[in-house]
């Protein structure tokens, strides 16, 4: 299982919609141009991730964790953060997403 961190506001959309590659307003600030899920794959990655820069990127907003299947047509894409983060170009249906925690 991998994991996903998400604005708790999008959760409905994406139990609803599944997880669509996107490049956000992070990814853009880092010159990443391709659309993509980012998925961590282990808890003490996101744990990591929560104390250190999600928090900054975040502030008060409340959060959710996602766990993610992959579907057997996810199509990984090369990251410079591989021991940490997954990058999938394909969209993730929602039968592949399970909710970890709410508003962590």
């Amino acid at each position: 299982m991998y994991y996903h961190v998400t604005p708790t506001e999008n959760v409905s959309r994406i139990m609803s919609e599944g997880l669509v590659p996107q490049t956000g307003g992070r990814s853009k600030w880092f010159g990443e141009n391709e659309d993509a899920i980012y998925l961590f794959k282990t808890m003490e990655a996101v744990e990591n991730a929560l104390m250190n820069w999600l928090d900054v990127e975040f502030g008060d907003e409340p959060l959710t964790l996602l766990g993610v299947e992959l579907p057997p047509n996810a199509k990984t894409l090369p990251t410079t953060a591989h021991e940490f983060e997954l990058m999938i170009a394909t969209p993730i249906p929602p039968e592949y997403l399970q909710i970890i925690s709410e508003d962590i």
